[in-house]
Formats: C-alpha cells, structure tokens, sequence
C-alpha cells in the first residue's frame, strides 16, 4: 500500500552527494524534507554485487530512489529492490544530460521517445511504490511548450501522479553536464501552463531555487519544490526547512546535530573511507571566510583516522559561524 507523503520541499538527487551517509545527515537535520538517492543505473542496480552500500536506506524515509535506465526488465527489478531496501518511491531519471548516460541510452536524451519513457513508466509501476519521473521542459537551445506538452501528455496515460520539472531544456551536446544546470534559461511559466493542463498530476518544480526564501514563495504557485546545489554546499540550511516550509516550531541545536550524525558513522569507521563518511559535512566550508585552517586540520586528521578531533573540531567551527 502506497503511503500519503508531502513533497513540499524536496531535496534533488546529486550524483556523488546523495549517498546513505549524506541522506542521514539530512534526515537529521529535516525530518519533513523528502530525500532522494543519487541516480543509479540499473545495471549496477541489478547486477552489482556491492549495490547495498550505495542504496543502503537506513529508515531515512520518507525517500526516493532514483534510477537511469530504459531497459524494460532491468526496471521491472529495480522496482522490486527498491520495495526490499524500504523505499517509498522509485523515480526514473530523463533529465541528466551527460555523455556518460547518453551512452547507456539513458537520462535526458529518453525526451526523444516518449514511447519509450511511456513504457520505462509502465515497468517501473507497482503497487507498493509509487513510480515517478524527473525530465526537463525539452532538448536543445530552443524552449518549445508545444513538445513539453505532448511529452506529458504521452506519460499520463501510465496514470502517473508525480512529475518532478528542471524547468529548463537539456542540451545535449557542447556544453558540460555543470553548465545544462544554469545555461539553459530557466522557464517557470510552462510548469505552470502544465499544472492546469493535467490537474490529475502533481508536478514538482527544480532549478533556480537558491534561498529558502524563493523556495517559500514558489510553494504560493506550485506544488512543491526542489532543491540540490543549495543543500550541498550548507546542509546546514535543512534545520530551518521544517520551520519555515513546514512551519514546525523545534529548532534544531547545532551540537546535537554534529553529535548524532557522528554516532551514526563512528562504528562504519573501517568499514567504510572516512572521507565517504565525512564527506557530507564537509561542505559546509562552503563560501565561509577563514575556513582554510580547519579544512587543512582536518585533512591531517583524516590521515590518521583521528575521528573524535574532528568531531571536536567541526563543533567548534559550527558554533562559531552559526551555520544555517
């Protein structure tokens, strides 16, 4: 059975950055936020014998896994391990525009055939999980509503409730996977226009959001959001989503936070590289002035394993910066 959950605000799958560990630290920080795995192919999915320390879920719930792939049998079993490994929703990406995934005839270069993203859908559906998509508006340089429409149109017909927009087009050629994140010019308008188009479906929207502020607003308009490269480089911002999207009153104490996620790594030390461990707090460097010497410190101690100094030491720069 399905289960009613909000995707009010989301937070975007980032490959190399949405790992069990970090996923963790932002159920820690936000209990209301919904999460999303990295994109994984379905190959790895399927066939990969080490596939559990990537889509380990840990009851982080509420949570998606998103997958990359157009094999029809890959993801009718892709659907199924995502049930095993508990989660609530499996989500098939058609908006990732690098050459890698254009290679295995995935990601956004599926917008071509809707037939085929149709049929991607169909597989992917079951009973105990809902089936999503993640697309862009289009390909190309040119915005073009009238293609955006009829490849929407084409994917209802699965029944599909949940429909995640990067409102802008992929290009698929000559620019980097980094620059398909801002070169193409954003367009809220056509979400919009689709919402009323197909009230039936929920559509989520991504791309430009770079405050908690504008997220906030843009819920005035749309149905939910969602967010990447702002939460990657403060996940720290995640402690005030539940107040001010959700309008919750706790607030979260910086020291807890640092205190419980590093209780949850501590016993995978050795199991597991600690930079993989670490990883996900250590962007909270980010853009923060004199950072430098904590940044250097505490490569020294990840040398040496030395995990309660950088415990003590990520404490006393959260504390100093009043991150969030």
């Amino acid at each position: 059975m399905k289960k009613e959950i909000s995707r009010k605000f989301c937070v975007a799958p980032m490959m190399g950055y949405t790992t069990p560990y970090a996923r963790k630290l932002y159920r820690i920080l936000s209990k209301n936020s919904f999460l999303f795995s990295e994109m994984i192919a379905t190959k790895s999915l399927v066939y990969s014998k080490s596939k559990h320390n990537i889509i380990d879920n840990d009851f982080n719930n509420p949570v998606a896994l998103q997958v990359g792939g157009s094999e029809i049998d890959e993801l009718t079993k892709a659907s199924k391990i995502a049930i095993d490994y508990n989660y609530d929703e499996i989500n098939l990406n058609v908006g990732c525009p690098s050459k890698a995934v254009q290679k295995g005839s995935f990601g956004a270069c599926l917008m071509r055939d809707k037939i085929l993203v149709r049929n991607c859908m169909e597989a992917l559906q079951n009973d105990k999980i809902e089936a999503t998509l993640k697309c862009r508006l289009g390909l190309g340089k040119d915005l073009n509503y009238e293609f955006f429409e009829e490849f929407i149109d084409e994917i209802s017909k699965t029944g599909i409730k949940i429909i995640y927009v990067h409102a802008r087009n992929a290009i698929l050629s000559g620019i980097s996977p980094q620059a398909n994140r801002t070169i193409p010019p954003l367009n809220y308008e056509f979400v919009k226009k689709i919402k009323i188009k197909f009230p039936k479906i929920t559509f989520i929207l991504n791309g430009g959001i770079d405050s908690l502020d504008k997220a906030d607003n843009l819920l005035k308009e749309f149905d939910g959001v969602m967010v990447g490269r702002m939460i990657k480089n403060n996940p720290f911002i995640l402690k005030e989503v539940d107040k001010k999207i959700f309008k919750e009153k706790i607030k979260l104490v910086d020291e807890t936070i640092i205190n419980n996620y590093f209780d949850y790594i501590k016993p995978k030390l050795g199991l597991e590289s600690i930079f993989r461990l670490l990883s996900p707090l250590l962007s909270i460097f980010f853009s923060v002035p004199h950072s430098k010497i904590y940044k250097s410190k505490i490569n020294d101690y990840m040398k040496d394993q030395q995990i309660n100094l950088i415990e003590e030491l990520l404490l006393k720069f959260v504390n100093e910066n009043k991150l969030g």
